[in-house]
C-alpha cells in the first residue's frame, strides 16, 4: 500500500480536520474528477479527502494524484492489488483523522451544502450516531431493471426519523452509502467496514442498528446518485436479491426474540419462501405462513402450514411481512398493527 499526500510537518502542526471524506475508486476515469471537485467545493471546508485507488488500470490514479498535488486537503492511498470496495473503504477509514467519517463514490456528485448540513445535524444531536441524506436519482435506465431504484429512492428519502429507519431496516439498505456520515468513534466501535458475502454497506448499517445506534436521512436532496447498468449495485452479485435476503436473515436471527421464539411469515410467495429458506439456514424456527390469498390456505411449504391472515395474533414469535407485490406490504402492515403488533419490536417488513 502506497500513500500520496502525507506531509509530515504540516500534519504535526495542523489540527486534524473535523470531517474525513473517504472515496474508494476503481477505473472511474470519466467521473472521478467531477466527484472529487464536488467534495472540494463544499461550503464546509474543515475537511480532508482520502481517495483510495483500488488498483485501477486506467487514468484514475493519475487523476487522484493531480488533485493530491494541487490541494493539501487531499491524500491518496494506492492499494497494491485489487482488494474490493470494502477493503478500500476500510483503508480510508483507518487513515482518517476526522471526528466524522463521510463516504463518497467516484460516480456521484455532492451538493455544496451536503457536509455542512450533516455536521450541523450531528453537532445539534449528540444521540445521533450518523446520518445520510436524501438523493436525486440521475440517469436511471427507463425500464429501471433490477431491484427498482426509483422506488428505493422514494422510500429511503423518507426515512427521516431514527425509529422509522431502524424499524424498516430489513426492507432494504436504509442509507444511501455515498451520502453517509458517521462519528469516527462509532465506526471504530463496530469494527469499521467488514467484507461479508453480501453488500458491505448494508452490512454496516445492520451492525450499527443492531447496536442501537441512531441514524436518519436528512430530508434535503444533497447528493446526485448517478445510476448506470455498470454500477456495483446493479452489476455485483453481492447486491442480488438473494444476497440481500441472506443478509436480512442473518441479522434477524441475531435478534434475541427471534432466536428464542422464532418467526411467523406473512406472505407465502417468492419473497416469503426465499426468506424462510435463509432463516432456516440460520437455525430460526418458522411457525407458519400467513396468506391473504384464499387459494393458498391449507397448503404446506416445506412442511410449514399456510394459515389465513385473520389468525395473526401478537405473541412471542416475531411477525415478518415478506411480500413483493405492490401494495401488499401496506396491507399487511395495517393488519399487523390492528392485531397489536409493534413495528420494529415484534413485527418487521422484509422485502
Amino acid at each position: 500500500m502506497a500513500r500520496c499526500g502525507l506531509r509530515p510537518v504540516d500534519w504535526e502542526i495542523k489540527a486534524m480536520p473535523r470531517v474525513s471524506i473517504v472515496l474508494p475508486v476503481r477505473d472511474a476515469d470519466a467521473t472521478l474528477q467531477r466527484a472529487v471537485h464536488s467534495c472540494l467545493t463544499q461550503s464546509f471546508t474543515d475537511l480532508e479527502l482520502i481517495i483510495v485507488d483500488d488498483s485501477s488500470t486506467g487514468r484514475s490514479p493519475e487523476i487522484a494524484d493531480q488533485f493530491c498535488n494541487a490541494d493539501p486537503r487531499v491524500s491518496v492511498i494506492h492499494l497494491g492489488r485489487h482488494s474490493g470496495v470494502a477493503a478500500a473503504a476500510e483503508a480510508g477509514r483507518r487513515a482518517a483523522g476526522g471526528q466524522f467519517v463521510a463516504r463518497m463514490d467516484a460516480d456521484d456528485v455532492c451538493h455544496p451544502e451536503r457536509i455542512a448540513r450533516q455536521v450541523a445535524l450531528l453537532d445539534s444531536d449528540a444521540g445521533l450516531s450518523g446520518c445520510g441524506t436524501a438523493v436525486r436519482l440521475i440517469g436511471a435506465p427507463a425500464s429501471d431493471p433490477g431491484r427498482g431504484f426509483a422506488e428505493h429512492v422514494r422510500w429511503v428519502n423518507g426515512l427521516n426519523c431514527p425509529d422509522q429507519l431502524a424499524a424498516e431496516r430489513f426492507i432494504d439498505s436504509p442509507v444511501v452509502n455515498p451520502t453517509s456520515m458517521v462519528r469516527a468513534g462509532v465506526l471504530e466501535s463496530v469494527g469499521g467496514h467488514e467484507d461479508p458475502q453480501w453488500a458491505e454497506d448494508y452490512d454496516l448499517w445492520l451492525r450499527l442498528l443492531e447496536g442501537a445506534n441512531r441514524l436518519l436521512n436528512i430530508e434535503e436532496e444533497l447528493l446526485d446518485w448517478h445510476d448506470s447498468r455498470g454500477r456495483l449495485t446493479r452489476s455485483s452479485p453481492r447486491y442480488s436479491a438473494d444476497m440481500f435476503s441472506r443478509a436480512k436473515a442473518h441479522y434477524l436471527s441475531r435478534i434475541p426474540r427471534v432466536a428464542a421464539s422464532g418467526v411467523e411469515i406473512a406472505g407465502a410467495g417468492p419473497v416469503g419462501k426465499r426468506l424462510a429458506r435463509h432463516l432456516v439456514a440460520e437455525s430460526v424456527r418458522i411457525g407458519c405462513f400467513y396468506e391473504v390469498n384464499p387459494r393458498r390456505l391449507g397448503e404446506r411449504i416445506a412442511g410449514i402450514e399456510v394459515r389465513d391472515h385473520s389468525a395473526m395474533s401478537c405473541g412471542e414469535s416475531v411477525l415478518l411481512a415478506a411480500v413483493g407485490v405492490p401494495g401488499a406490504r401496506a396491507r399487511i402492515r395495517g393488519l399487523a398493527l390492528a392485531a397489536g403488533y409493534r413495528e420494529g419490536i415484534d413485527f418487521f417488513c422484509v422485502a
